[in-house]
């Protein structure tokens, strides 16, 4: 009867271990660059989409963003306190390194670039719930206007 209760004991303790170690605020990205109106991150592991990145960072207190849910997934309307302003035809445009990936082009040149330490990205095809991270890749929520 010990020897069952201490193997239940010990099964708890390792699930109990593995829970907070997932939760320890462990990010897939981090941080590079950010103004008012431009947050860089870069992915360090692959796994999960921009969208898990964003939330994993701003559970860590590193960064705040919010969005609405559409037919396409997040549309992100603020980042750090800084919201898009649709009277000012403004939002948040997301940038990529990742080109194409198992057949798939995440990202577009021809709809627009921009330069982001030393290296160029495109404008992403995907909203945030809808791009991978990659480990090495950069992503790049930029506030413009149409």
């Amino acid at each position: 009867m010990k020897a069952k209760i201490l193997s239940i004991f010990s099964v708890i303790l390792i699930v109990a271990v593995f829970a907070a170690a997932c939760g320890s605020g462990d990010v897939s990205a981090k941080i590079i660059s950010q103004t008012e109106t431009e947050l860089a991150i870069e992915c360090t592991a692959d796994g999960g989409t921009l969208e898990d990145a964003l939330t994993a960072l701003s559970e860590a207190g590193k960064l705040s963003f919010s969005g609405d849910d559409g037919d396409f997934g997040l549309y992100i309307t603020e980042v750090n306190g800084r919201s898009a302003d649709p009277a000012k035809n403004e939002y948040w445009a997301i940038y990529t390194t990742l080109g194409e990936l198992d057949g798939v082009a995440y990202s577009s040149a021809e709809y627009g670039s921009r330069e982001c330490g030393g290296r160029t990205c495109a404008s992403a095809s995907y909203g945030a719930s809808g791009l991978p991270m990659v480990a090495g890749e950069l992503y790049v929520l930029s506030l413009e206007s149409y």
